[in-house]
């Protein structure tokens, strides 16, 4: 069984799976924006994730693609918030980088009986008769990797991480998210409190 991320319009509530828009923070937390480690600038946000450890809001520095090591999970072009999903309300972005992006969409979980993503993302959309675009990605399963097995380590027990979510790049090529020109992106979280992962193969 493959859980399908599938694409949908609407957004409904700040605490749902969505990508685009803005990033959320709870009263209960400070929230600092990510900043790239190489240039210094202000990450853009890319969506977040409904898990069962919070929501996972991922960042990904594109104020120089390609040579910001943004795809990497460990050199700081990237980066998962992991926030409580309680009191929620947007950030504010910051103005002078491409913090954000020109969409926002929702997403809706669906069983769909097969032996893999590969598989899934294939016939689904076939059988639906939809664009294979309407299929985002997948939540837990297990990954289909483009280029070899790379799962990160926890900085903090030093554990290899759980998968959490498989990303395509978008419903929509003049607003996707942009991993290396259709690439795919792996999320990765561990049982330490605010211990999540990013990075993309293409």
């Amino acid at each position: 069984m493959v859980k399908l991320l599938i694409n949908k319009k609407d957004v409904e509530g700040l605490d749902e799976t969505s990508f685009g828009g803005l990033p959320v923070k709870n009263s209960s937390e400070e929230f600092h924006w990510p900043l790239c480690k190489t240039c210094s600038g202000a990450m853009q946000f890319l969506g977040k994730l409904s898990t069962d450890k919070g929501l996972e809001q991922i960042f990904m520095c594109q104020n120089d693609p390609g040579l910001c090591d943004e795809w990497d999970p460990n050199e700081g072009g990237n980066r998962v918030l992991v926030t409580k999903p309680e009191n929620l309300e947007n950030v504010t972005a910051p103005c002078e980088f491409e913090s954000t992006r020109d969409t926002e969409h929702g997403a809706i979980l669906v069983e769909y009986e097969c032996e893999g993503y590969e598989e899934a993302y294939d016939k689904w959309p076939e059988e639906n008769k939809v664009s294979p675009r309407e299929v985002l990605g997948q939540l837990y399963g297990n990954p289909y990797w483009l280029q070899g097995e790379e799962i990160p380590d926890c900085d903090k027990c030093g554990k290899q991480m759980r998968f959490v979510a498989q990303l395509e790049q978008g419903p929509d090529w003049e607003t996707e998210m942009n991993f290396g020109g259709g690439g795919t992106a792996y999320i990765f979280d561990c049982n330490c409190p605010h211990s999540a992962k990013f990075l993309f193969q293409c």
